[in-house]
């Protein structure tokens, strides 16, 4: 599927995302996802780096209306955005906010060929699932209105990932259940659940295991999947820390510069 040639050129917002700026391009116009989603992959490529896994977003009603779309949105995470818990991390330009999110990594492919994707098979192919956040933000000017289109050639969002610790024995836990809370500087702005994520984090993996089947791929072994936030987008500012809170495990953190 092609895109557009009067949209603009990939290479543009790639070079936007590597210098921190700002691009004025009609991503919003986009004819469908099809056309939004081969933009995005073009600017991966322009982008360079070693893909390392997916981003899910709009996981929840309250996005899906932001953007107005009826499913998910997804993108390709690359490793030298992955960066461990406690890091420090100077906001670039458009920079959205802060999610608390589940991590999985793939133990193998998934779903393997002639397998049907179904929550058990799933389970049996996560090697871990980690607490983690997300930076979510545009490359795209304020005056670039953001819809499903918009946001899917944008990299789907996505700006960063912090990996926090794994979550021990996680398949006895119910993650849909388990409660989560957004702290900015030692104060919980939002408390949420797993449930918040297609109301259940599983089920978003689902859905992206299945989109990327009828695409001729899958999830892979070693790759990392971001689940959708539990707790929203939350504005930060320089100088503050955010910590996501699951339950009674260590909380996972970043410093913004």
């Amino acid at each position: 599927m092609a895109y557009r040639l009067d949209s603009g050129d990939p290479s543009t917002l790639a070079r936007c995302r590597r210098g921190g700026t700002l691009a004025k391009l009609p991503l919003d116009k986009l004819a469908s996802r099809a056309e939004a989603e081969a933009f995005q992959a073009a600017a991966v490529d322009a982008l360079g780096g070693v893909p390392c896994g997916y981003k899910i977003g709009a996981t929840s009603l309250e996005v899906q209306r932001l953007l107005s779309c009826r499913e998910p949105i997804y993108s390709p995470v690359l490793s030298e955005d992955v960066l461990g818990g406690g890091s420090r991390f100077p906001m670039p330009q458009g920079l959205l906010g802060v999610e608390c999110e589940f991590g999985f990594v793939m133990a193998r492919d998934f779903p393997a060929a002639g397998e049907t994707p179904d929550a058990a098979a799933l389970r049996s192919a996560i090697a871990e699932c980690f607490i983690g956040l997300e930076l979510v933000g545009r490359r795209l000017s304020n005056d670039v209105p953001l819809n499903e289109t918009s946001a899917i050639a944008d990299f789907g969002l996505n700006v960063a990932v912090i990996r926090g610790q794994p979550i021990p024995d996680w398949s006895r836990y119910d993650l849909a259940a388990m409660p989560v809370r957004a702290v900015v500087d030692g104060t919980a702005v939002v408390t949420s659940t797993g449930a918040a994520v297609l109301g259940q984090p599983l089920n978003a993996l689902l859905w992206l295991a299945g989109t990327l089947q009828r695409h001729g791929g899958g999830l892979r072994r070693g790759g990392i999947i971001m689940s959708g936030s539990c707790t929203g987008i939350t504005k930060v500012s320089p100088g503050q820390t955010f910590a996501g809170r699951f339950a009674d495990l260590p909380p996972v953190q970043v410093y913004l510069t």
